[in-house]
């Protein structure tokens, strides 16, 4: 209520009415419509599906299976037994659900679906907050669920579990070992799903992403399953297509379309439509699923993925996720067999009565021009470039740890148990590979992606047009005189790890690198992202990261909470948090007007971009501060300036050897956080 009350202040009165009547007018149809529907069925009639879902993958070949073998069996043997590792909560058993029927309107359907799952199955609780203990109810109707309303609940939770991204990994455990047990336990989960979520109803339909999320997660796993002669009764079957048909309508009901400040969420909202539309049965409303998405999708992706090829929500995290569904999409509508793309050239744009437009039919073919390839090479390459030589990415912004198909996840063998490793991209490499049909240089674990990509795609390659991203920034006059000047000088155990690094900048994004085989340093400086919202950026403004042969020696701490802890949401947002210039205790942008909202008070800007050198400043404690890095002679030179640079300057200077004493010097005393939930 606070954030909701300093927003509100900002306003001027005509923007504080408009944007108060439309927030009391959402709660209000929400709750209306929970009441409205409490006696109505929302689980389609099968008749209306109209035949068995579309298959577009082939078996896996089994020497891409062996490597992830290892990974895939003891997961599976985790879900079977309803453990689970969600966001941070360990691998934790979910007990079953209490006994709370759906309203009457779902109560016969769903003990129909329930009837069908194997007696000695035992339920899982899909409501649960597994970390809080909290649990939703499955009679809120889902866009009207509560949530930040309670000290640390996370709703992200049920969320992260309701996307069933376990699923196809637990179809292609299948199809490593064959065991009849692991078919059973899909089958009945989904049942379980199904028929304890109500189309709608409940937390795991609050949110149309996480519906569109789970409706890629379902398919894939279907035709998984499919693809390695694995077939289900025809009645879960034909069930499942209504269920999927009832996701469909319900994205398209709650698109996330909302002006500018749209982003990741509508990105996902497309991604569903265009698997539904592709691979469910044609219909004119399929139809005109799968002409939108297209549609949006050419406008999209080069609306999200800027010039240099950096996600523009200011993020690597979200910057993985976006592009993960991005090429899935673009994939999975590039292999529309002949006969399904028929429904681009003659739906009804007239039956569409939704926003945004759709475009009367026909449509060209192939409906992606070089500039979205161009696009989305260019972000592949970033995400390449963010990789430091350890593997993991560097952390700008948010990290909700969002993926989309976890065919196999990259898991870290630990002995509580497989780990998920949240800052990987490679499997972005493999997708790449199978789309544009060029070398990413993805590694051997990427194989699996590649190779399913490929067959989403049906053979047919993108153009991938100059994936290479800008390298040098241009030079800047000399800086005023610093009123005050500290320098920080970091020495290597050896020098020669920081020799033969390569310079690449991405000034669209924000972000200056030098790279090499043994070493990785970056700088933050550009935009917050999101049109200037910053709702997933931090005060990380001049942020330096660095690793030298596999040991950190400063980086972004991470994120670690959302809505379940504000207060830790704004440490880990804090400039406090981060190896960037400090101006007392002073924050250049104010973190208390809401957890997804950062004001553009820094205005930072990169003046300086050379093979040995990094010069940039800001304006968001009131005055010029400015950063300069170098590196020359086998160290590197940080210094920071209050009112300008000048080299003559005499200055505070310190040499740190060790990784412990530059924390110990600037204070970075808060948990890394490798992924949401998680703190090392």
């Amino acid at each position: 209520m606070l954030h909701l009350f300093r927003h509100a202040l900002r306003l001027s009165p005509r923007q504080l009415v408009r944007q108060g009547l439309r927030f009391l007018g959402r709660r209000v149809k929400q709750r209306l419509l929970g009441r409205l529907l409490r006696n109505h069925c929302t689980y389609p009639p099968q008749a209306q599906v109209g035949g068995p879902l579309a298959r577009r993958l082939g078996p896996i070949d089994p020497a891409l299976l062996g490597p992830v073998a290892a990974t895939l069996r003891p997961l599976a043997r985790a879900w079977r037994r309803h453990a689970f590792d969600v966001l941070g909560s360990g691998w934790t058993a979910v007990a079953p659900p209490p006994a709370v029927p759906p309203w009457r309107g779902n109560r016969a359907a769903a003990a129909a679906l329930a009837a069908n799952i194997d007696p000695a199955y035992r339920r899982i609780d899909w409501q649960l907050d597994i970390r809080s203990g909290w649990r939703w109810d499955v009679r809120t109707w889902g866009p009207a669920s509560p949530y930040a309303h309670r000290p640390g609940v996370d709703i992200k939770v049920p969320w992260e579990l309701g996307r069933l991204q376990h699923l196809p990994p637990l179809a292609l455990a299948w199809a490593l070992d064959r065991d009849p047990a692991v078919a059973d336990e899909a089958r009945n989960q989904m049942l379980d799903f199904m028929a304890a979520n109500p189309p709608g109803w409940g937390v795991d339909w609050a949110c149309a992403m996480d519906v569109a999320i789970r409706a890629v997660n379902l398919l894939t796993t279907l035709d998984l399953f499919h693809a390695h002669g694995h077939a289900f009764d025809r009645g879960f079957e034909d069930e499942l297509g209504a269920y999927l048909l009832a996701h469909g309508r319900h994205i398209v009901a709650y698109l996330e379309y909302t002006g500018d400040d749209r982003g990741n969420h509508y990105l996902a909202n497309l991604t569903g439509l265009a698997f539904l539309g592709a691979l469910l049965p044609r219909a004119a409303e399929t139809d005109l699923w799968l002409a939108f998405a297209v549609q949006q999708l050419q406008v999209e992706i080069p609306r999200q993925f800027l010039p240099d090829g950096g996600n523009f929500e200011a993020s690597t995290a979200y910057h993985r996720l976006s592009l993960e569904m991005a090429l899935l999409a673009v994939a999975v509508v590039l292999g529309l067999p002949e006969r399904r793309r028929a429904a681009l050239s003659d739906y009804d744009a007239r039956q569409w009565h939704h926003a945004p437009a759709l475009a009367p039919a026909p449509m060209a073919w192939p409906p992606f021009d070089g500039a979205v390839g161009e696009r989305l090479a260019r972000a592949v390459r970033f995400a390449a470039d963010v990789t430091k030589p350890s593997g993991d990415i560097v952390q700008i912004g948010d990290n909700d740890s969002g993926r989309l198909l976890k065919l196999a996840p990259l898991c870290d063998l630990r002995p509580s148990g497989p780990r998920e490793r949240g800052l990987d991209v490679s499997h972005l490499l493999g997708a790449a590979e199978g789309l544009f049909g060029g070398d990413f240089a993805a590694p051997a674990t990427a194989a699996l992606d590649r190779a399913v990509v490929a067959m989403l795609a049906g053979g047919h390659r993108l153009p991938s047009g100059d994936p290479r991203p800008r390298r040098l920034a241009a030079s800047a006059a000399p800086l005023p005189a610093a009123r005050t000047l500290t320098r920080v000088t970091l020495v290597p155990p050896d020098p020669a790890a920081l020799a033969d690094l390569e310079a690449i900048a991405y000034p669209d994004f924000g972000l200056f690198l030098w790279t090499g085989r043994r070493a990785f340093v970056s700088v933050r400086c550009g935009p917050i992202g999101q049109n200037g919202r910053g709702g997933h950026a931090h005060n990380d403004q001049l942020a330096v990261e660095i690793e030298i042969d596999g040991t950190p020696w400063v980086r972004d701490p991470g994120t670690w909470t959302y809505t379940a802890d504000l207060a830790a949401r704004n440490l880990y947002r804090s400039a406090a948090a981060h190896f960037v210039p400090r101006f007392g205790e002073a924050e250049p942008a104010r973190l208390d007007l809401g957890p997804f909202r950062l004001e553009d008070r820094a205005q930072a800007r990169a003046l300086r971009f050379t093979d040995t050198t990094f010069v940039g400043g800001h304006v968001g404690f009131g005055v010029p501060v400015y950063r300069r890095v170098r590196i020359a002679d086998g160290a590197l030179t940080i210094e920071d300036g209050i009112g300008g640079l000048d080299p003559a300057a005499a200055a505070v200077a310190h040499v740190v050897r060790t990784p412990a004493e530059l924390a110990t010097l600037w204070g970075l005393e808060v948990p890394f956080s490798p992924g949401y939930g998680l703190r090392d």
